[in-house]
């Protein structure tokens, strides 16, 4: 009996609920700061951590639990990543319980003072959101390499374009399954029904892989390279200061950004210097050396740029020209961004399919020619533009984003022997998490700079609220459109990259 469709299926159900709750928290975190009382004025930012340390958690996970599988097997791997996210997930529904008065009570011996109670256990929530994170953050890239595993050369692409198919629609749909859940019950439901879901799928997985073999390979983990790379991605992160609601930093970079990416890079450099004299280097830097898997790590990291520019500027156009409240503009800006990321998720599984019939680089110049077309014609967007002009662009972009996605992970994981998949699983993931965090604060920059320079040109001396509000409008209008057209060039960048790719066909 063939069960490799069957533990696909099994794999993918835990990386669905893992990418439900990545976003299903834009929907939590307001019923959240209500629930624990906490003052709109002097905890927003705090509260903000709910979204921010899950993020990094879930970035830090990638960079050693993929090794890890390399090291001690796939499926055990998998497994314990599910168990840890469970665990997650229950700390998060009783976080302002029994781990609340904990914490509570160690801050009050190590203190010595009265701490405040509601921002005690919004800590826990934020702690036990991040030991989530590190199960969810592992289960993708695990994931994939044991799909690498299962499945012989040339036919990984298409398994490949599910599980991309499932994290994007997981994430496509995490808003509205929260606002469905808060809305008929308590937030913390969403978390409870975790916990079946995943007791289910840890038991029908050990159920269906039985008399696979497990192979533990020789080597040892190299932690000082782990905590390099985790280092040089947290402060990436905190430093841009991407919010994952939006896609975008809030506020603009916070004012310690660059120290914060002068720190990333230097951990980088540490990074690289010490990945090369050691013994079992956590990545292999002679990986890059194999011009698939440059080649297709070069394609995600320029992808991964245009990518989350685009679900950044969607909802900053509709809150800027066309939404009257915030609430409107949320709703709006949710049904809009559907139009390029449903067409996302349901392209990467045909993307899969065609790359496995015929290689790599047609699918992925096929989808390239998409991604760059709908963020050209987005360019056009204007004070004018309707949400019916609006969604054939996002769908064409969508579609080109989501043939990408499966061509350009199986060229990764093809082209990595079989002692690093694991490994090169992640970097399909950090590369592209890497462009996101770029794309958007780079881009963030720029606009905000840029529109300060228009308004002081385009404004007139002495004009009143009406010209004003027509020249923000117009203003935000340019600005957005230029920084669509700078995500089309980098995205047409990728085509080098992916014109290097070799198939495995003509290759084998």
């Amino acid at each position: 009996m063939n069960r490799r469709p069957l533990l696909l299926t099994l794999i993918c159900l835990p990386i669905f609920i893992g990418a439900l709750d990545l976003t299903v928290v834009s929907a939590v975190l307001p019923h959240v700061i209500f629930d624990l009382e906490i003052p709109i004025q002097t905890g927003l930012d705090e509260a903000a951590w709910v979204v921010t340390g899950y993020l990094l958690a879930y970035s830090v996970a990638m960079t050693f639990m993929g090794r890890l599988s390399d090291l001690y097997g796939r499926l055990r791997v998998y497994l314990v990543a599910l168990a840890v996210f469970a665990l997650g997930s229950y700390l998060v529904a009783v976080a302002d319980g029994w781990p609340a008065r904990l914490l509570l009570r160690a801050t009050a011996i190590v203190s010595g003072g009265r701490p405040d109670p509601s921002f005690i256990a919004l800590r826990a929530l934020i702690g036990a959101r991040m030991i989530q994170a590190f199960g969810g953050g592992a289960m993708v890239p695990v994931g994939m390499a044991l799909v690498g595993d299962l499945y012989p050369l040339g036919q990984r692409a298409r398994p490949l374009g599910v599980i991309a198919a499932v994290d994007t629609a997981g994430w496509v749909v995490g808003h509205l399954y929260g606002g469905i859940v808060v809305r008929f019950f308590d937030w913390r439901t969403i978390f409870w029904l975790n916990l079946p879901v995943c007791l289910a799928a840890f038991g029908l997985i050990l159920w269906a892989a039985r008399g696979l073999a497990e192979t533990r390979r020789e080597g040892r983990m190299d932690w000082t390279g782990t905590l390099l790379i985790s280092a040089a991605l947290i402060a990436l992160n905190a430093g841009l200061g991407t919010n994952v609601e939006s896609g975008a930093p809030a506020g603009g970079l916070p004012p310690y950004a660059g120290l914060l990416v002068a720190a990333a890079v230097v951990c980088a450099i540490l990074f690289v210097f010490w990945e090369t004299r050691a013994r079992d280097p956590l990545i292999p830097l002679r990986l890059f050396r194999l011009p698939n898997f440059s080649a297709a790590s070069a394609a995600n990291f320029l992808t991964g740029f245009g990518l989350f520019v685009a679900i950044a500027n969607v909802p900053l156009f509709i809150n800027s020209l066309f939404a009257e409240t915030l609430e409107q503009g949320a709703w709006d800006s949710g049904w809009m961004l559907s139009a390029l990321t449903v067409p996302m998720a349901l392209a990467a599984i045909p993307g899969g399919a065609w790359a496995a019939r015929r290689g790599y680089r047609l699918p992925a110049l096929a989808g390239l020619a998409g991604a760059v077309g709908g963020l050209l014609l987005m360019r056009s967007w204007g004070p004018a533009t309707t949400y019916p002009q609006m969604v054939p662009h996002l769908v064409l972009a969508g579609i080109g984003f989501g043939l990408l996605i499966a061509p350009i992970a199986a060229a990764v994981v093809d082209a990595a022997p079989e002692t690093h998949r694991g490994t090169a699983a992640a970097l399909v993931i950090i590369f592209r998490l890497v462009g996101m965090t770029i794309g958007v604060s780079s881009l963030t920059t720029y606009g905000v700079h840029r529109i300060d320079a228009l308004s002081r040109a385009w404004l007139q001396p002495g004009a009143d609220l009406a010209d004003m509000v027509r020249v923000g409008m117009e203003v935000a209008a340019q600005v957005i459109g230029e920084t669509f057209l700078i995500a089309a060039l980098v995205c047409a960048l990728a085509v080098v990259p992916v014109l290097m790719l070799r198939s495995y066909n003509r290759r084998d």
